[in-house]
């Protein structure tokens, strides 16, 4: 890595929730220019699996964060 390369920055992170056994929820918040989550999430994928969910995270663009909630 030179001075020159830059550093790839998370600008989001995603919250996976599961609400029951078969309803797995995704939610995107965006990180502010000050490094804070925006305040209101939105549901990006619902699936009714963990298995849907690591795949669909697999296939969106790096970098993110990932939280779990379950």
């Amino acid at each position: 890595m030179t001075a020159y390369q830059t550093i790839p920055v998370a600008d989001h992170i995603f919250t996976i929730k599961r609400a029951k056994a078969d309803s797995w929820w995704v939610t995107r918040s965006d990180i502010t220019a000050y490094g804070r989550r925006s305040g209101m999430p939105r549901v990006v994928f619902f699936a009714t699996s963990e298995a849907e969910v690591n795949a669909w995270l697999d296939s969106r663009e790096k970098p993110f964060f990932v939280r779990s909630e379950y």
